[in-house]
């Protein structure tokens, strides 16, 4: 699977399609637009130079977003050296933007609907209502 960014200076290779997408509500991924696919690191190939943003509003952010220098679009997230240090998922995570590819390629995926807004990380994510599909219940 390979996407790209909207100017095409930026594309994301996947060996395979994401287990499912989480649809986060939280400030955050709702303002950059992302719907998270996880990843091991060494199954996410990332071609050309991104920026990064972490959020200000936490001491110590679990990710940094990345995104296009060029289009502005959010491409993926990694971890952050505090989330690596405080043990989050052992630093073996990367978040792709699905929305970066065709929904034609993600139809019938697992969609979560995470409630992000109310998540304070300290339990399980609650969310919106059960998962759904791609294509079928949800459409990114």
């Amino acid at each position: 699977m390979i996407a790209q960014c909207h100017c095409g200076l930026v594309s994301i290779t996947l060996d395979r399609p994401p287990e499912y997408i989480n649809l986060c509500d939280c400030s955050l991924c709702l303002k950059s637009g992302g719907a998270w696919g996880y990843f091991e690191p060494s199954l996410v190939a990332v071609d050309g130079e991104t920026q990064g943003y972490r959020r200000a509003d936490y001491s110590e952010p679990a990710v940094e977003i990345r995104f296009c220098p060029r289009c502005g679009v959010t491409t993926h997230w990694i971890l952050t050296e505090d989330a690596v240090q405080n043990g989050l998922a052992n630093g073996e995570v990367v978040g792709v933007n699905m929305r970066l590819f065709e929904p034609s390629e993600l139809l019938g995926i697992e969609a979560r609907t995470l409630d992000g807004r109310n998540w304070t990380g300290e339990s399980e994510a609650a969310h919106h209502r059960p998962p759904g599909q791609v294509g079928r219940d949800i459409f990114l």
